[in-house]
């Protein structure tokens, strides 16, 4: 079991759980996104218990970081982009499904051992110093987070418990080696493919379009030729980052924060002590008899350890029933005040270096305790600690200020609303003018393309009366206000302005019309094995093709597809595809070549991906038996649709 998590941790938690310590939602207990208080905003329910609007808006919120975090580095994905139907419908369906694979787990009895536990935050690199687990670490990036260590590990057992019973199922699988020999011969299949282009320009001085049809297409597709609205914009920005470069932060500030008693215990490094144990499981629903016969049991090794101490961890070996453990001989490694459950934390942190106690009960059965080494925590000085708080005293009066400016700002714009001159003088700031910014058109400033503030420029008072746009808070502290200083309202380009690439339109739209019809008589010839009456058709050098080449040189990616659906039958075959420029493409397979299934790594390769295939599919049907069974209500529609 143990080896099972440590895999897992070198995966899943040590990728996933870095991400989910920023964001939240997906280390939250159940009891966090569920309640069993109702309420009108609720969005759906599970056997009894409600997601509120609230919760459900923080799932959406982090499902679009969490999209953001894998999307292509340098690529923009604004919320407008990411907000649709179906991620709405993802968030809900995650907090529904985390509920049910927990609430699972529950009655059914599954459960973490503290030492697991214990094992997978001290491998998890987020709170590591210098490669090892740091227990000041762990609880500096916590509490950063809102969470004490006991919420934290009640999540990370819930996720646990999760992904142990994914892992379960996708154990569950068997590839029969016949089934990888067919998907490697046909996924790695190679096709001898030439072509033979049929060039949509050949049909160009066949095409004739009228003026009737230009003005019937124009006026067909009026939406087509609109001038959008847009606007030339003069603005202010006031933010705390901003104020960050004027606040002075003085050593005789760092000396008090640091003095400050209030700030005292964040100096004082936390004490760990490491420890091992011998497990006598007892199950939650034991009797009293099975009770009594651990309880012996541990009183019996309890007795040999006093008498031989140094048996300790031959005795774990032999004896403990905490699988992560007791191949370590009973080793926890270290830990601080308040990583393990209550009974055993409190044993530890009270008994000296080399003392054994026991037996300790806790839900997990009855432990012996053996303290090996105590760690004292190293207090940091003023200078090591002066960089931390500079940037903390920093951020804080760069706070101070902007709440106090925030307000002046504000006003400043609405009530000299016919200037940003009075708000820029009083407070120091720099108008920046933009070039002309389209509605509805993104203007590669997310500060000018957040919708509250596209809204309040686009209002008439804005636009018809020149006045400031009110304080919009864009981000978290960064305001903006705004002045229209061009406007154009929208318009329709008259069709003379547009009549000639209507035309060159028409044209090649028919041009291509009568290519994809002579590949269409072309084809049909072709596979008749009579004589193409097409001029000018060459077919290109073959080449070797597999299935996922987007197309090699000389053979168009639209061409590899249509290949490979031709149902293998006597040689050559014949497909053709209409090109994204308009040329058609004939396509001819001379010869097709079983994929290789000798090569041992690409077999382990292809094996793992046909397990993790079947596994995902045991998953979901494992995940739609657990639905069945509960009572799930969506209880407001209009929360999966995208408001406009």
């Amino acid at each position: 079991m143990l080896d099972k998590f440590r895999d897992l941790s070198k995966t899943w938690v040590a990728k996933a759980l870095l991400v989910f310590i920023t964001i939240p939602f997906a280390l939250f207990g159940i009891e966090y996104y569920f309640r069993q208080s109702g309420g009108s905003d609720a969005v759906a329910s599970v056997d009894g218990y409600t997601v509120s609007q609230a919760q459900f808006s923080e799932s959406l919120r982090n499902q679009m970081d969490r999209v953001r975090a894998g999307a292509t580095p340098g690529s923009a994905l604004d919320t407008a982009a990411l907000d649709s139907p179906e991620m709405r419908y993802e968030a809900l369906n995650a907090l529904i499904n985390r509920y049910l694979l927990t609430h699972y787990a529950d009655q059914h009895h599954l459960v973490v051992p503290d030492a697991t536990l214990v094992k997978e935050i001290g491998q998890i690199q987020a709170f590591q110093d210098n490669g090892s687990f740091s227990q000041k670490r762990y609880e500096q990036i916590l509490a950063a987070q809102g969470m004490t260590p006991a919420v934290f590990e009640s999540r990370l057992r819930d996720d646990l418990k999760i992904q142990l019973q994914q892992e379960t199922l996708s154990g569950t699988q068997w590839t029969p080696q016949v089934a990888v020999d067919a998907f490697l011969k046909l996924n790695n299949q190679q096709r001898e493919i030439s072509v033979a282009l049929i060039e949509a320009s050949h049909y160009l001085n066949q095409v004739k379009v009228t003026d009737d049809q230009v003005k019937a297409f124009y006026d067909k597709n009026i939406a087509l030729f609109q001038n959008p609205e847009r606007v030339k914009l003069q603005y202010l920005v006031y933010s705390a980052k901003d104020l960050m470069q004027h606040v002075n932060v003085t050593a005789d500030m760092v000396r008090k924060a640091y003095e400050d008693p209030a700030n005292q215990a964040r100096w004082k490094g936390t004490e760990t002590r490491r420890a091992s144990h011998i497990l006598l499981a007892v199950a939650p629903n034991a009797d009293a008899a099975q009770r009594k016969a651990a309880q012996d049991k541990a009183q019996q090794l309890l007795q040999q350890l006093k008498a031989h101490p140094e048996q300790f961890s031959a005795l774990a070996k032999a004896n403990s029933q905490d699988p992560g453990s007791a191949p370590l001989g009973g080793d926890l490694g270290y830990f601080g005040h308040g990583a393990m459950t209550p009974p055993f934390d409190a044993a530890v942190f009270s008994m000296q270096q080399g003392e054994i106690k026991g037996p300790v009960e806790t839900s997990f059965g009855y432990h012996l305790i053996l303290v090996t080494d105590i760690r004292p925590g190293k207090t940091r000085t003023l200078a090591e600690a002066t960089p931390q708080l500079t940037e903390e005293l920093r951020k804080q009066l760069a706070a101070q200020r902007f709440a106090e400016g925030a307000e002046n700002f504000s006003n400043l714009v609405y009530e000299q609303s016919n200037s940003l001159e009075p708000a820029a003088k009083s407070l120091q700031l720099t108008p920046v003018s933009t070039d002309w910014l389209a509605r509805g058109a993104p203007s590669g400033n997310p500060l000018l393309d957040q919708p509250k503030f596209r809204q309040a420029v686009f209002t008439p008072e804005v636009l018809t009366q020149g006045r400031n746009t009110t304080a919009v808070e864009v981000q978290p502290n960064v305001l903006v206000a705004a002045r229209v200083v061009a406007h154009e309202a929208a318009s329709t380009r008259p069709l003379a302005d547009v009549a000639g690439a209507i035309r060159q339109q028409l044209q090649q739209q028919e041009a291509a019309h009568l290519a994809a019809s002579a590949g269409s008589a072309a084809l049909v010839a072709l596979k008749a094995g009579k004589p193409v009456e097409q001029p000018n058709l060459v077919w290109s050098a073959p080449h070797l093709v597999t299935r996922q080449q987007a197309g090699p040189a000389g053979i168009p990616a639209e061409a590899v597809k249509p290949a490979f659906a031709l149902a293998p039958a006597s040689l050559p075959l014949y497909a053709a595809a209409s090109l994204a420029n308009g040329n058609e493409v004939l396509i001819r397979v001379s010869q097709i070549t079983a994929g290789a299934t000798d090569d041992p790594g690409v077999r382990r390769q292809a094996e793992a991906g046909l397990s993790q295939a079947y596994g995902d599919e045991v998953m979901s049907a494992y995940m739609t038996g657990i639905r069945q069974g509960a009572e799930v209500k969506l209880l407001n529609k209009a929360a999966l649709e995208v408001k406009k």
